[in-house]
């Protein structure tokens, strides 16, 4: 499946509406990958679940951000979670590429930590 829009932002979105679903599609046109790497790996797809609470934080957080443009002492909750889960996903795509390193990802809940 190729991926729709003729803009950026579009094809990024139609991405990420794939990507929920359960279709991990490589945007090439700009050579990005799903949020969670599974386009390359398909391995690391993530739970549907997630994927769907990925989605619904970075709409949220998409909304936060065009606020903080304009006022950037507000708070953005939802931008901060989404950007958290993100350095989630790489951590599990560097982890496949070698188990026995340890991980850290700065500004993330989400940390692999093996010892050797």
């Amino acid at each position: 499946m190729k991926l729709k829009g003729n803009t950026y932002k579009k094809r990024v979105k139609h991405q990420l509406i794939e990507w929920v679903k359960g279709n991990s599609i490589h945007n090439e046109k700009d050579n990005e990958c799903c949020p969670d790497f599974s386009c390359c790996k398909p391995n690391l797809l993530q739970p549907e679940e997630i994927r769907k609470t990925f989605y619904t934080l970075s709409e949220l957080g998409d909304k936060e951000m065009k606020e903080w443009e304009k006022d950037n002492s507000i708070e953005t909750p939802n931008y901060d979670k989404a950007h958290s889960m993100l350095g989630g996903f790489l951590c599990s795509g560097l982890d496949e590429i070698d188990p026995n390193k340890s991980i850290h990802v700065v500004g993330s809940s989400f940390n692999k930590s093996k010892l050797n």
